[in-house]
């Protein structure tokens, strides 16, 4: 077994053991407008795997425009990466706000070296074209913002990878981490936000140092 393919092995049992744990936290834990239990990051699983390329997984996406692609496809530019769903109207549109404050704050004549990626925590509703219609309610240049649908199995591979923990509830809805990750042209994870608010400037700066 490889290296990457055995802490992703044990990142997964972390996911696995946080989602078990999620199950039997307290109705009083919610997410702020969202009503589903809250999950943390694992910073132990992300700092693990922190050096190894992501797009070593090499598993197999959708995006927006119904188009197959690779994670190594993502190669070549800095990519800040988070997962959400469609259907949240919690704090999934916090991230994205977070997302957007970072790609506000690229130097001008440099937004072309900078891509920004969604990754479906709910791949069963949030189809292509439903992913196309959210990124053009939330105002997203479809050519810097790319949106991905996956199978329940990949989207779980790259949450554990990530570290974000994530479990679907009774409702619909998913109890999820708010994890914003920025990864260098070769898919290494440099930086990770995990809390929202101000450290948008953190994750900015990260950003422009990057910049070739």
């Amino acid at each position: 077994m490889t290296r990457l393919a055995l802490r992703i092995t044990l990142a997964a049992l972390a996911v696995t053991t946080a989602c078990r744990s999620a199950e039997s936290a307290p109705a009083a834990e919610t997410a702020a407008g969202h009503g589903t239990a809250a999950l943390e990051a694992d910073p132990a699983v992300a700092a693990a795997l922190r050096g190894l390329p992501l797009y070593d997984l090499g598993s197999s996406w959708i995006t927006q425009r119904g188009d197959s692609l690779g994670l190594r496809d993502l190669s070549g530019r800095i990519r800040v990466m988070a997962l959400v769903y469609t259907s949240c109207h919690g704090t999934c549109p916090l991230i994205v706000a977070e997302m957007k404050r970072v790609e506000a704050a690229i130097p001008p004549g440099r937004a072309r070296d900078v891509g920004f990626v969604l990754v479906s925590l709910d791949p069963a509703r949030d189809t292509p074209g439903r992913l196309a219609q959210w990124a053009t309610d939330n105002h997203l240049d479809q050519d810097r913002w790319t949106l991905l649908n996956g199978s329940d199995g990949t989207v779980r591979e790259l949450a554990a990878t990530l570290g974000v923990r994530y479990q679907m509830q009774p409702d619909g809805e998913v109890a999820h981490a708010n994890v914003i990750t920025v990864l260098d042209a070769d898919g290494i994870v440099m930086h990770q936000q995990t809390t929202l608010g101000e450290n948008a400037i953190v994750t900015s700066a990260v950003v422009n140092r990057l910049l070739p």
